[in-house]
């Protein structure tokens, strides 16, 4: 027997689930208007959306880094947070090295630990390296910027000083003055050589921050009341141990205590949207297991707003729908195990 020896293989586009959808409907394809294709789509971004209100989708759980500033207790989530399931205080050692710049600078100013301080290379596409006395696994890198620019970036690692390569190609990077950008080094290699590296643009840093060891220290979550009512929601302490997650149309962490470190991180995994619908020809984010749910819910959507379908015929396709969402939702799980620790001794003594 043959097969085709592949997976995952098969490209199923926006435009091939419209079109699937209006069969279903009793319509083809080829007649349905420029109108009926956009309100497809759109019912297409609905249904997406609204998996958010039905569960975890676990394609969509990142990890995300954000610097710390010093008395800064509200920070700003990325676009699309859908909610915050786990948020840790995070501390990384930061060993000395001898530290050079390419492209002049006062390189200390970069390693000083001042944010005031800040070393201004002179010409573009230089780099800021650092030597350890040993081989060192760095885990973090921060760069805190002194200007907002554009920059396409490059870090990079030696054993020798001489022959550098690729450890995190972030390409370009939009850097704001004053706010910490922070890459995730996995998996990492202990050498004695590393430096970030301007491809293109000139690098104006306050801090390079390249950590080793790290600590993660979870915070407890609060609700809005008992944020509220706290009786000083600005003191401040070297680590934040409770945040309120804030759900607005723009979410917002608040932290407390006030953190008074800027060289410390909120790490935190947060659930986002499924990626918007995109262009006709684009595919949809999700995984190969959800594709069958998804054309039978846009099929049962499509058919409420096309011309002339059926009554029986909707009745079943929304029938389809429930069966296939039904489906795929019993397996959208983790299959981790679960302990159970009874305690009854409360009613034993």
């Amino acid at each position: 027997m043959t097969t085709s020896g592949t997976v995952g293989d098969t490209v199923i586009t926006t435009q091939s689930l419209i079109d699937h959808g209006a069969r279903r409907c009793g319509k083809f394809a080829e007649t349905l208007t420029v109108e009926q294709v956009n309100a497809s789509k759109q019912n297409l971004y609905y249904l997406l959306s609204n998996l958010a209100n039905r569960g975890i989708q676990f394609w969509c759980v990142e990890q995300t880094v954000v610097g710390m500033k010093a008395l800064q207790y509200v920070y700003d989530l990325p676009v699309g947070t859908v909610d915050v399931r786990n948020v840790l205080y995070r501390k990384t050692m930061r060993p000395s090295g001898s530290y050079t710049s390419s492209a002049g600078g006062t390189v200390s100013n970069a390693f000083d630990e001042n944010t005031d301080t800040i070393c201004t290379q002179t010409s573009p596409n230089g780099n800021i390296a650092v030597q350890y006395t040993v081989d060192t696994y760095v885990t973090m890198v921060g760069l805190l910027p002194g200007t907002s620019s554009t920059v396409n970036l490059i870090i990079e690692y030696s054993s020798d000083g001489s022959t550098w390569s690729t450890l995190k190609n972030p390409g370009s990077t939009v850097l704001v003055d004053n706010e910490w950008t922070w890459f995730i080094i996995e998996p990492g290699v202990s050498v004695e050589y590393y430096r970030v590296r301007a491809v293109s643009g000139t690098l104006v840093m306050r801090e390079v921050y390249f950590g080793t060891t790290v600590t993660d220290i979870p915070m407890a979550r609060l609700n809005q009341d008992d944020y509220t009512n706290l009786p000083n929601r600005n003191f401040p302490s070297n680590q934040p141990l409770q945040f309120w997650f804030d759900r607005k149309l723009d979410p917002q962490v608040y932290l407390w205590p006030v953190p008074n470190n800027s060289f410390v991180q909120m790490v935190f995994w947060r659930q986002r949207q499924i990626q918007d619908v995109g262009a006709l020809k684009d595919s949809i984010e999700v995984p190969q297991r959800w594709f069958p749910a998804i054309q039978a819910m846009l099929a049962h959507a499509m058919s409420l707003e096309l011309p002339d379908v059926q009554e029986n015929r909707i009745l079943l396709l929304e029938k389809y729908a429930k069966e296939a969402l039904y489906d795929v939702e019993q397996e959208e799980r983790d299959k981790s195990p679960i302990y159970f620790a009874p305690n009854i001794s409360p009613y034993t003594r």
